[in-house]
């Protein structure tokens, strides 16, 4: 008689590893897949005060050393 609807998942941030040496970077988990994940990484425009797209990978371990060594150079 009543139809049963799942019930929504609670909305979550994001896993992220940030770095700031030369220059603020991060490594950013933006969706859950059957290949683990979609990690972003991303470079901070002081600037424009936004977050640029550098590179992706579905392997944390490389979203986050590519990030670490972005951060190493000066913007």
């Amino acid at each position: 008689m009543f139809a049963h609807f799942a019930k929504p998942k609670p909305a979550s941030t994001s896993e992220a590893v940030m770095f700031n040496y030369q220059r603020p970077t991060r490594a950013r988990l933006v969706a859950q897949d059957k290949h683990g994940g979609l990690w972003l990484v991303e470079a901070f425009d002081p600037l424009h005060k936004v977050w640029v797209w550098q590179d992706e990978s579905h392997n944390m371990e490389k979203a986050v050393d590519d990030a670490r060594r972005l951060s190493l150079f000066p913007g």
